[in-house]
Parts: C-alpha cells; sequence; structure tokens
C-alpha cells in the first residue's frame, strides 16, 4: 500500500463527521509519510500539517477538484508532498518520540 501511495501524486481524504474539527486521521500520515500530495477537508490538524505547505485543505467537498487541478497545473504538488513526508519523518521521527517519552517519565 504504501508503495502505491509513493507513486500515487495526489491522495484526496475526507473526514467523517464524528470527529468534530479535529482531523489528522491515519490516511493523513500515510499519505505524507510517502511523499504524495495530502489534499484534505479543512480542520484543526496536529502541528506539522499545513496548509499550502506540507498539504492542501479544501472547504467544500466541490472546490477539491479546484485545488487537485491547481496542484497539478502548478507543479507544486511534488514539492508540497514532500515537504509533508519531511514534516512528518521529523515530527515523528524515533529520536523525537523517545525525548518526548523521557519527558513524560
Amino acid at each position: 500500500m504504501y508503495a502505491e501511495l509513493g507513486r500515487a501524486k495526489v491522495v484526496v481524504n475526507a473526514s467523517i463527521d464524528m470527529a468534530g474539527p479535529d482531523r489528522g486521521n491515519m490516511r493523513c500520515f500515510e499519505t505524507m509519510g510517502a511523499g504524495a500530495l495530502l489534499i484534505s477537508d479543512s480542520g484543526n490538524y496536529p502541528a506539522p500539517m499545513r496548509d499550502g505547505e506540507t498539504m492542501i485543505v479544501y472547504e467544500q467537498p466541490q472546490d477539491a477538484l479546484d485545488r487537485i487541478e491547481q496542484q497539478l497545473d502548478s507543479g507544486s504538488w511534488d514539492k508540497i508532498g514532500w515537504a509533508g513526508s519531511r514534516a512528518i519523518r521529523e515530527e515523528y521521527s524515533k529520536k523525537r518520540q523517545f525525548e518526548r517519552f523521557l519527558e513524560l517519565v
């Protein structure tokens, strides 16, 4: 599955309403980690997920296609996709996880 995500240019995510405004499901992390461009609905995302920098956000479902076309036409999908991958690797690295664990104990 990760190989397929890595070959994809764009992966679209749509959250469900039961999470309220909070976002960042496993698909988001997997997509960004694989270097594909994540396009997802608006909401509250974890720190490394930033609209226009490490991912793209759409407001309404009908806007998603416009956002995808903008990224593919401009060629910025690759730059943002790899920025997302770097952000995930840095924020959730084993080193950072261990440091956070030590802060707890």
